[in-house]
């Protein structure tokens, strides 16, 4: 266990003040080797990797600004998989992501749009993730399709569907961030539902002052074999205000984070890590990169990409 209880809260927050303004001013504290194995872990992926994984690789490459050869690898992989409902989501994407000018960017989201609006594609609520990933609104698709998807029943297309609506206003992103927390805290919604719910505020950030509060008090108090457990506590750390990065309902989630990250029986393991990108300090890199360092293979490759992009996410804010 990496973090130790301190007795006296006031101690603690003291500590931590101290540590944050220490690395505040602190420059290249990843060395470069630990840089180059992470980007090396990241390539190797998107080279070498399954479909979906190639797909996280890519990702985890474009967020860090050095694109490499990730659309000409896509486009590659678009050719022949352009009608494989699920992957060719996935594909478009990226190649949306990776395109320059808007030109190509607008072809890739045409051809997730056109199946989001097709009511028989096997793959339309891929299109509806998709679309609130890209931050683009459906009501900018169609408003027709859109609210009809959004006056049926509460499922996962509904749920991925309204996520996306709250790129349409700031007025509807406050809307839609009030409700996913509304819906996580006091609904009878299905656990899949909430589950979209917390990932799409984890996706979202800055949800408000209010709110953080009462999901981080959720995570603290939510039973450990609660299906949505592991969810809480990562949306929760994500959301941290900064005036709140040393609290201790903070210290107290990380603490519970790391318990489930050491158990033998944790199936979420990459999801965890994949938090890190956003707290991770220099004390953590010893850790991620113990993770990071595991063999590529089919089960270790999504922890592995965690690993590395967390720790080119402390590289990038340390340089």
């Amino acid at each position: 266990m990496r973090f130790i209880k301190i007795t006296g809260y006031i101690i603690l927050v003291s500590i931590g003040t101290q540590i944050f303004s220490c690395q505040m001013n602190k420059k290249n504290f990843v060395s470069e080797s630990v840089v180059k194995n992470a980007k090396d872990k990241l390539q190797y992926a998107i080279e070498n990797s399954s479909k979906w994984q190639k797909v996280h690789a890519a990702e985890y490459i474009l967020n860090h600004n050095y694109s490499n050869n990730v659309y000409d690898i896509f486009a590659e992989e678009e050719k022949y998989n352009r009608k494989e409902p699920y992957y060719r989501i996935g594909l478009w994407r990226v190649l949306n992501q990776a395109s320059i000018s808007l030109e190509e960017k607008n072809k890739w989201l045409d051809s997730i749009s056109m199946v989001y609006e097709e009511y028989t594609s096997l793959d339309r609520i891929h299109a509806a993730e998709t679309l609130a990933k890209l931050k683009v609104s459906p009501y900018s698709i169609s408003v027709k399709v859109t609210d009809s998807v959004l006056k049926s029943t509460h499922d996962p297309m509904w749920a991925y569907t309204y996520w996306g609506t709250a790129y349409t206003s700031e007025k509807k992103m406050c809307e839609v961030k009030n409700k996913f927390i509304d819906i996580i805290l006091n609904s009878e919604e299905s656990t899949l539902v909430k589950k979209i719910a917390i990932y799409a505020l984890y996706k979202m950030k800055d949800i408000s002052v209010q709110n953080w509060d009462l999901l981080s008090s959720r995570a603290v108090n939510e039973h450990k074999d609660s299906p949505l457990y592991t969810s809480l506590l990562t949306c929760t750390l994500a959301n941290t205000p900064k005036d709140s990065l040393f609290s201790k309902r903070v210290f107290k989630c990380r603490e519970k984070l790391d318990e489930q990250i050491y158990s033998s029986n944790f199936n979420e393991l990459s999801s965890a890590l994949t938090v890190y990108q956003y707290i991770a300090t220099e004390e953590d890199i010893p850790f991620l990169t113990s993770f990071m360092n595991k063999d590529i293979d089919e089960d270790n490759i999504e922890i592995t990409m965690a690993a590395a992009n967390a720790i080119l996410s402390v590289a990038g804010a340390g340089r």
